[in-house]
């Protein structure tokens, strides 16, 4: 005579038992969880979903291999714990899903074992988590310097990473954009380069649709997005030809700005561009709508770097690339604008190098969310003051 199984109460018991060991920073997989005592918990009530228990479980297993190990005295661990648990999961997606074996059979979400939900669904729940953590952050103060009177005056355009880390560094300078009669100095490179960086800008602004669902949106409509066609750009300020400087060689950009030298800027990783994306959708929903784009700027200098590559054009878009880059550089030279560097090197590059990616991996962005969250280094102290020219 086989014996009967555990009973509904039983089993609720051993789940609300594994609930409380996640919370003290345990590590055990549900399916390996003996369980023990219900009177051990205290706990009754509806379970948390199976994605917000198994990002917590990692979340955990990294928090222990971390040289920066949260401690179970001061009671942050719980803390961070119990926000978890109560996060929601953002965006299209499943809804909370039961544990297999704790609930009985019925209806709604099938019951799964935590370990089998998917990165995409677990980012869900650590997208709102990093988004409650940027709006307590609040946004980095914008760093400012008396303007120079003997400044150069520009306008930035074109490159969007580019142009937005150079416009801060400036205005810390003293060389705010403006003033009368500006030079319109356009940051051009190599238009598939120009389109990753148009996408990964609007990650850390706005938010925007996935990065190949974006590009194919573009490519359907043949035309390319505004910061990545640098005569358009051109236009929309109205500028004379005499004062337009369509710049491909970033080596003499500095002088096109009227400083000796200019910092190096880094292009974010596929992973920290989706995972902004991720975030943007979630701050909006949480703050008003002028407050995201400083919060985003702000996630966008203190976002770790795990190393990965850019987000790179994907084979079957490569011809349309082609062609639009030579279609812009026919309408640069039927305009007549001052070029600095070589036409030439707005063509996109013939294949993908071995560094750049076509994409994010969801695993990727998931591990990264997952380190933020574990390490607030992030939510430490501001970037340190940038050099001023002298």
């Amino acid at each position: 005579m086989t014996s009967a199984g555990p009973t509904a109460a039983e089993s609720s018991a051993r789940a609300h038992s594994w609930v409380a060991h996640l919370r003290e920073g345990g590590t055990t997989p549900w399916l390996a969880w003996a369980g023990r005592p219900a009177t051990e918990t205290g706990r009754t009530g509806p379970l948390p979903g199976a994605q917000q228990l198994e990002l917590l479980r990692r979340i955990n297993v990294a928090a222990q291999l971390s040289a920066q190990s949260r401690g179970g005295n001061d009671g942050s661990s719980t803390r961070l714990a119990d926000r978890v648990l109560a996060a929601p999961a953002a965006g299209r997606g499943k809804a909370d899903l039961p544990l297999v074996g704790a609930t009985a059979p019925g209806f709604g979400p099938r019951p799964v074992d935590p370990e089998s939900v998917s990165a995409h669904e677990l980012l869900r729940v650590a997208s709102v988590v990093l988004a409650d953590d940027l709006v307590a952050l609040g946004a980095d103060p914008v760093r400012t310097s008396w303007p120079r009177p003997w400044r150069r005056r520009f306008r930035l355009v074109g490159d969007p990473v580019l142009v937005g880390a150079l416009r801060e560094d400036l205005l810390a300078r003293g060389r705010p954009e403006g003033g009368p009669r500006p030079f319109l100095v356009a940051v051009g490179a190599p238009l598939d380069d120009l389109l990753a960086r148009t996408w990964t800008q609007r990650c850390f602004e706005s938010g925007t649709k996935p990065w190949a669902e974006w590009l194919r949106f573009w490519r359907e409509r043949d035309q390319l997005p505004a910061r990545a066609d640098l005569v358009a750009s051109v236009r929309r300020w109205n500028a004379r030809r005499p004062l337009v400087r369509i710049v491909t060689d970033l080596d003499q950009l500095p002088r096109q700005v009227g400083v000796r030298h200019l910092p190096d800027v880094r292009v974010p990783g596929a992973d920290q561009a989706e995972l902004a994306r991720r975030v943007a959708a979630v701050v909006g929903l949480k703050v008003p709508a002028p407050e995201r784009p400083a919060l985003m700027r702000t996630l966008q200098r203190r976002i770790p770097d795990h190393g990965v590559a850019p987000v790179g054009v994907p084979t079957r878009e490569r011809e349309w690339v082609a062609s639009s880059a030579e279609r812009m550089t026919r309408s640069i030279t039927r305009a007549g604008y001052s070029v600095v560097g070589d036409l030439a090197d707005l063509a996109p590059r013939t294949a993908p190098s071995a560094t750049t990616g076509t994409g994010a991996d969801d695993q990727q962005v998931l591990d990264l969310a997952i380190r933020m969250v574990v390490d607030p280094s992030w939510r430490g102290a501001g970037q340190t003051e940038g050099q001023v020219e002298r």
